[in-house]
């Protein structure tokens, strides 16, 4: 049951880059102070920590031994979710709307340290596929083949959607990388693992971000302009992606269907303004599309065709922010789109700010335990 309503009242980002010169976890506080500066809060206001974090994407053991002090949870209750950050932002607020909690800080470090191929090949079955060479790039280039021969999907769809995600990330100043690039760039750009090529991958990036919430009773003593957490919905699928249905993404689907029941999303290409997708390949982000209800089954290839220089499904504005073709901090992708979204409705985008933004959704996957897009979460989010 829930008790409360729960709002975000503070943001806060790093630039993400390459490889950070400051240690990891000296980038979480720097996310971290930047958002109990943004809201107004000390802090020893803080009641509780989620981080999200991997150790074997990390490189280190019990890595959020160090990142809970840097995130404001020494001598508080802290807790770490190894899964994408759009999860840890379920678990705080499940903690604040049960009533238990009245504040709390969710926040998230993508690194570069560790060899992710390494990492996410040894996440298969050692008796079965991990002998493959089976690796988050490689089973996310199977998923996408599978898309292009059940939908009809083509490279030069997939393309456009980085043409469009890279041109919006040129706009944000906390974006990897911040250069438009053109169709025949994509297109030529080297081969990785059939179809993908480089500039259909998003760049292994670093950088941390902050969210911290509050609940309803507590919301109005930090800030008039809160960002109301209205649904939440997550799912993961078999462990063996071969069981999966080809060309599709079901987990997200069912992921977004219990967001959109708890929201009262029922169309949401009406109701939504804003959309900020883990679009962890280009091809992906056409099969986010279908999953997510933009568009019919098998359209998600129309759906791109259709969007013109704008970049919107009808008045829906995917990915403003740039995406993670942009920016691919590894674990906490999907909690970097919460903030991004919840910049738009706040109309702190700044150039790339859509109008009139009240209603929005992001979405996150987890890619290291297991793969080829095993888990999804999925929050909306409003001003009213």
């Amino acid at each position: 049951m829930v008790r409360s309503r729960v709002a975000i009242v503070g943001l806060g980002q790093t630039k993400c880059e390459s490889k950070k010169k400051e240690v990891y976890y000296d980038t979480v506080y720097e996310a971290t102070s930047k958002a109990l500066e943004n809201a107004g809060m000390e802090r020893n206001e803080l009641e509780t920590v989620i981080e999200s974090s991997d150790d074997v994407a990390d490189g280190r053991t019990i890595s959020n031994m160090h990142t809970c002090t840097a995130a404001g949870g020494l001598l508080k209750d802290e807790s770490r979710c190894a899964e994408d950050g759009t999860f840890s932002l379920a678990y705080a607020y499940m903690r604040l709307a049960s009533g238990l909690y009245d504040t709390a800080m969710v926040t998230g470090i993508g690194t570069t340290e560790s060899p992710f191929e390494l990492v996410t090949n040894l996440a298969f079955d050692h008796l079965f596929t991990r002998g493959f060479g089976l690796s988050w790039i490689t089973s996310f280039a199977m998923q996408a083949n599978s898309y292009m021969k059940v939908a009809g999907a083509t490279e030069k769809q997939a393309a456009k959607v980085v043409v469009k995600n890279r041109k919006n990330g040129a706009n944000n100043p906390y974006a990897h990388l911040r250069k438009s690039v053109t169709l025949e760039e994509v297109l030529r750009s080297p081969m990785i693992s059939y179809p993908l090529k480089k500039l259909d991958l998003p760049p292994p990036s670093s950088g941390a971000c902050a969210i911290i919430l509050a609940s309803s009773e507590y919301v109005r003593r930090i800030t008039d302009n809160p960002v109301w957490i209205d649904g939440l919905g997550w799912n993961v699928g078999s462990y063996y992606f071969q069981d999966a249905e080809p060309g599709t993404l079901l987990p997200l689907q069912w992921a977004c269907e219990r967001a959109y029941k708890m929201a009262g999303i029922e169309n949401p290409l009406r109701d939504l303004q804003v959309a900020e997708l883990h679009d962890i390949t280009s091809y992906h982000e056409l099969m986010e599309y279908e999953a997510l209800k933009f568009c019919d089954k098998g359209r998600g290839g129309a759906t791109i065709d259709e969007m013109g220089k704008d970049g919107r499904v009808g008045e829906l504005a995917v990915n403003p922010s740039g995406g993670a073709l942009s920016s691919h901090p590894h674990h906490v992708a999907g909690l970097f789109r919460i903030v991004e979204a919840a910049l738009q409705l706040r109309g702190d985008a700044g150039r790339h700010q859509v109008k009139d933004a009240k209603k929005a959704l992001a979405h996150g996957i987890t890619h290291i335990a297991g793969a080829a897009s095993t888990g999804h979460g999925v929050v909306i989010l409003s001003r009213e």
